[in-house]
C-alpha cells in the first residue's frame, strides 16, 4: 500500500504554471502602460516657472513702453540751477518736455529747449533759443564785450539762459548742434499745481520786419 500510495502522488503531483516565451509577449503587450503625469498635473515648479515667465514678460513690455514714451513722445523731469531765472526756479520747478522736437524739429527763435550738454558729458541743460541756421546773434553779453555778431552756421543754434550772468551758454561753447536737442519744454510744473504752458519770450528778426513792415 505504501508503494502505491508513492506512485499515485507522484502520477497526481501537479507542477507549478510556467508560461511560455509567447505567453510572455502577449501577456506584456495586453498589459496598460503605467499612467504618466500630464502637463495639468499641479506641479510647484512648473507653477513657479510660468509665474516668473509672466512676470519678466510685464517688466517688459514696462521697460518697452517707457523707452518709446521718454525717447519719442515726451518726458517729465525736474530742474535746477539760477542760469533761467526768473523762468525757473533755482528749486523745486519741474517741466514737461514734448519728445516732438527732438533734433531740433519745429524749433523757434525764443523757444526754450532741453539739450546734451557739449562740453560736459552726460549732463542735461535747459537754455532758450536766441537764433536759429542763418541769424545774427550778439556773440558777448548784452552791455559787454565788443558787440560783435556772428551769424549762426547751418544745422545749429545759439542758446542762453534767461539769466545770463550766470549762465553757461553759447557764449561760451558756440553754436549748439540740434543733433544735441533733445526736446522743447512746454509746460512748468510747480508743487500742488496745474501745469502753466510756457509761452516763446522772443520773436524771430524775420518776424519783426515783418510787423514793422505792416505798420
Amino acid at each position: 500500500m505504501l508503494r502505491s500510495g508513492l506512485r499515485l502522488q507522484k502520477l497526481y503531483h501537479v507542477s507549478p504554471f510556467r508560461p511560455t516565451y509567447l505567453q510572455r509577449i502577449r501577456h506584456a503587450s495586453s498589459t496598460p502602460p503605467k499612467p504618466r503625469l500630464s502637463s495639468t498635473t499641479p506641479s510647484p515648479i512648473r507653477d513657479s516657472l510660468a509665474l516668473y515667465t509672466r512676470i519678466l514678460s510685464w517688466a517688459s513690455g514696462f521697460v518697452l513702453a517707457f523707452h518709446i514714451t521718454s525717447t519719442y513722445i515726451g518726458v517729465y523731469s525736474g530742474c535746477y540751477g539760477i542760469s533761467m531765472l526768473p523762468t525757473f526756479a533755482s528749486w523745486g520747478d519741474c517741466v514737461l518736455i514734448s519728445k516732438w522736437y527732438r533734433r531740433g524739429r519745429g524749433i523757434q527763435v525764443g523757444d526754450i529747449v532741453s539739450f546734451s550738454h557739449p562740453i560736459e558729458e552726460g549732463d542735461q541743460a535747459i537754455k532758450r533759443v536766441l537764433g536759429m541756421p542763418g541769424d545774427f546773434v550778439l556773440r558777448d553779453t548784452p552791455g559787454k564785450g565788443k558787440g560783435m555778431m556772428v551769424q549762426v552756421p547751418q544745422g545749429h543754434c545759439w542758446v542762453a539762459g534767461d539769466n545770463q550772468r550766470w549762465s553757461r551758454d553759447s557764449r561760451m561753447y558756440g553754436p549748439l548742434p540740434l543733433a544735441l536737442v533733445k526736446g522743447k519744454v512746454t509746460h512748468r510744473v510747480q508743487p500742488w499745481s496745474w501745469p502753466v504752458r510756457v509761452e516763446r519770450g522772443l520773436t524771430s528778426p524775420m518776424a519783426e520786419e515783418e510787423e514793422d513792415e505792416v505798420d
